[in-house]
């Protein structure tokens, strides 16, 4: 397990955290969360967990991510700071491959985390579901649509 500077800043903290996750190092992303810290993901298909809470649950659900998919190889961090003290948002890309299918699953993520006393507080993670269902084997087919009739206006 690593051990955490408690005096890394905040930008350093997520970097941490895409860097760890990125690379499949995940015993070292609990650490980098509050005891009571929490991760959000809105968008996640059925089967992925929409919040995950507290440090030790954290820990159970990034220890359950290499079983799933090969290493994300986060790219192209890009970290600002919002007008909240302590709030981020963060952009980054995936490069990786699922375990069970060996298809490719690339995707662009927009990421709220909320850092507080050296650690992470909460973090919001948004992505296109649809790459990731793809990439696990499944398909999204939007419905078919009624072919609309022109109107004629006189």
């Amino acid at each position: 397990m690593t051990t955490i500077d408690r005096h890394l800043g905040d930008k350093q903290v997520i970097e941490a955290y895409l860097d760890a996750v990125g690379s499949l190092r995940v015993a070292d992303v609990a650490p980098l969360f509050h005891e009571d810290g929490r991760v959000l993901l809105p968008y996640a298909p059925l089967g992925i967990p929409q919040e995950v809470a507290g440090r030790p649950a954290i820990g159970d659900y990034y220890e359950a991510l290499p079983q799933m998919i090969g290493a994300l190889n986060f790219s192209d961090y890009r970290i600002q700071a919002t007008e909240t003290p302590g709030e981020y948002v963060a952009e980054y890309t995936s490069d990786a491959s699922m375990r069970a299918t060996g298809t490719s699953y690339r995707n662009t993520y927009i990421t709220k985390v909320t850092v507080a006393e050296g650690q992470i507080a909460e973090l919001t993670e948004f992505f296109d579901p649809i790459r990731l269902v793809e990439a696990m084997g499944g398909t999204v087919v939007p419905p078919e649509t009624p072919e609309i009739e022109e109107e004629v206006h006189d």
